[in-house]
């Protein structure tokens, strides 16, 4: 049987820190496998610092939901934010054979993600963006 997991978090930094380690110990709490923390707590990292840093042009505050499910040796992973629409998957993955000091700044944690996750999809829904990420687990 799946568990579920909300969290809302302001379109602030500071708010990252506190819903990784409120989803590191709900994972904790479920015995979840080390490599689910490190995939949830990446994906949050990226995923929010992206809303807050690109996603909005006012200074308003803004929720950012994170829902996380994990049950059946699988984790999802869906955030949902009303900034800019953004589908990260339609964006060319980075050249990572470039040397550092020639890269674009940008796209690697989302390359990452990518190469991560079983599974990832995108929708705009009613004014929102909605990004969900598949992990299965080996347990």
């Amino acid at each position: 049987m799946a568990t579920h997991l909300t969290l809302h978090v302001k379109n602030s930094a500071t708010e990252i820190p506190v819903a990784t380690a409120v989803v590191a110990r709900w994972l904790a709490e479920h015995h979840a496998p080390p490599a689910a923390d490190y995939f949830a707590c990446l994906a949050i990292e990226e995923l929010v610092t992206n809303c807050v840093k690109y996603g909005y042009d006012d200074a308003r505050d803004h929720r950012i939901e994170i829902e996380l499910k994990y049950g059946h040796a699988e984790l999802t992973i869906t955030v949902t934010d009303d900034g800019h629409p953004f589908n990260p998957l339609d964006r060319p993955e980075p050249d990572v054979n470039l040397p550092v000091e020639d890269r674009p700044i940008g796209g690697l944690g989302i390359h990452l993600l990518r190469k991560m996750a079983n599974r990832i999809d995108y929708a705009w829904v009613n004014g929102h963006n909605r990004l969900t990420l598949h992990k299965k687990l080996g347990l």
